[in-house]
């Protein structure tokens, strides 16, 4: 006997007994539009690849060979399992480099993101609190920095100072911080005229004591959010870097550096350039649905019921 489950949006089949073996599917798939399932799952194995490289990749990413150059995965012919996603020209493990090239891209973005959303924070709450001059100069220096072309300034300072992780870090940091500094600083503005920072002046408490324990905990939601959708752009632009050739110096793999070297090995090698072009395409859409997600949960202007 088939049966409508109503309250629960779902849809199932009963035995005799009335229990329903069916409506679990709709259920599950209620649940994973309720909540970004897919968005979690996507990071969570980034951070787990990352953490567990050396035990993950079947063979060493800077190793080649020549027998194996251009090899494509195991499903074409011509495949082999002992390269499951193939080896790129010169015959290195492509998986290998994949879950290697993880690593960099979750260090670079957790530094990165930690490194700017902090100084964009502070800087935020320190001009949406003092106002005036000390607001004027921020927010001037933030629509200078905004007005720049990003990647020519980070082409000119990797020529100069050379290409390193830390040079790398500090662009991408250099990055997230302006957009932080312009939300803080209009949350700030809001939060400076209530009651309970009026009572903690009145009391004699310091201007550090204000920003730390008063402004910075009504800011806090919104700078996770910030931080949540600035994961994908600093995944892009890592990316980009490195296709420019301004990222992780080689042999070390990173995704953006594999795009790079298999766009000349398109209609050969396609799966050079492919995958790891995929596997910027999901983490930075788990990003960015992440974050949209978080937003809305946090903003009960956008919040959604129901």
């Amino acid at each position: 006997m088939a049966t409508i489950v109503t309250g629960t949006r779902s849809f199932g089949r009963s035995d005799r007994n009335g229990n329903r073996w069916i409506a679990w599917p709709v259920s599950a798939f209620g649940f994973i539009r309720k909540y970004p399932v897919i968005p979690i799952f996507i990071l969570a194995l980034l951070v787990f690849t990352a953490v567990f490289a050396d035990f993950l990749a079947p063979a060493d990413p800077l190793k080649s060979d020549l027998y194996a150059r251009n090899q494509p995965p195991f499903l074409f012919p011509g495949g082999s399992f002992d390269h499951i996603l193939g080896a790129d020209p010169i015959g290195r493990d492509t998986l290998s480099r994949i879950i290697h090239g993880a690593r960099v891209s979750a260090v670079v973005m957790a530094v990165a993101l930690a490194v700017g959303i902090s100084l964009g924070t502070a800087m935020g709450l320190v001009a949406g609190y003092f106002g005036g001059a000390v607001d004027e100069i921020i927010m001037r220096v933030v629509d200078v920095w905004a007005a720049l072309p990003y990647i020519m300034v980070a082409l000119v300072i990797v020529v100069t100072l050379g290409q390193s992780f830390l040079v790398l870090v500090l662009l991408l940091a250099l990055l997230s911080w302006t957009g932080a500094v312009r939300l803080v600083r209009a949350e700030v503005l809001s939060l400076r005229t209530r009651d309970y920072v009026a009572y903690a002046q009145s009391t004699g408490a310091s201007n550090v004591r204000i920003l730390y324990r008063h402004l910075l905990p009504g800011v806090l939601n919104l700078v996770v959010v910030t931080a949540t959708l600035s994961m994908g752009s600093i995944i892009l632009t890592e990316a980009t870097l490195s296709f420019l050739g301004a990222g992780i110096p080689p042999p070390h793999p990173s995704w953006g550096s594999m795009v790079s070297q298999g766009r000349s090995y398109l209609n050969d090698a396609w799966w050079v350039a492919t995958i790891p072009g995929i596997c910027i395409f999901l983490v930075v859409m788990a990003g960015n649905f992440l974050g949209d997600w978080l937003r809305d949960r946090f903003d009960p202007r956008l919040r959604q019921l129901g």
